[in-house]
């Protein structure tokens, strides 16, 4: 007697192929975003400009669970109140009142009230403008999200192919 039939066996590749997917994407995900970070990290360091220390305390930040990319401030890391010299040590060790990197950066970009003279009055400026420069790396970054979701993509398509 003759039959037509499928045969299941490509079917069942294809369902085990699919079920490890997830874990395929997780992967291709960190990778991609650990690809991006330092990235997006000299797109913020070309919009702050120069070569100083606001430059050199930008840091690329990949999330613990590999989920996203960043460029921001280095963590505890701190400067002085005078001279803005930057430093990494726990807080009982610091002898002079000291800001977070993160702090003063913010105050840059998102602009802040004028430093107060040795009198204690701010001086005729209003206000000093922000730099917005994290604004502007944001601008510019949809070509590395883009790069991103394709090396993505890709890896999940070179998995399902192979």
């Amino acid at each position: 007697m003759q039959e037509a039939h499928i045969d299941h066996s490509e079917l069942d590749r294809l369902v085990e192929k699919l079920a490890r997917s997830p874990e395929v994407i997780a992967q291709a995900k960190r990778q991609a975003f650990e690809a991006a970070a330092p990235r997006l990290q000299k797109l913020v360091q070309n919009e702050i400009g120069g070569s100083g220390r606001v430059r050199n305390w930008q840091e690329a930040y990949v999330g613990s669970g590999g989920g996203y990319a960043a460029a921001r401030p280095r963590a505890e890391t701190y400067a002085e109140s005078r001279g803005l010299q930057t430093y990494t040590a726990p807080r009982k060790e610091r002898p002079r009142p000291r800001y977070a990197v993160g702090y003063i950066t913010n105050a840059i970009t998102s602009g802040h009230s004028p430093p107060r003279n040795r009198a204690g009055y701010y001086s005729s400026a209003k206000r000093v403008a922000g730099k917005h420069f994290y604004q502007h790396a944001q601008d510019l970054a949809g070509a590395v999200a883009q790069e991103t979701a394709e090396q993505i993509v890709q890896a999940l398509i070179d998995h399902l192919e192979g």
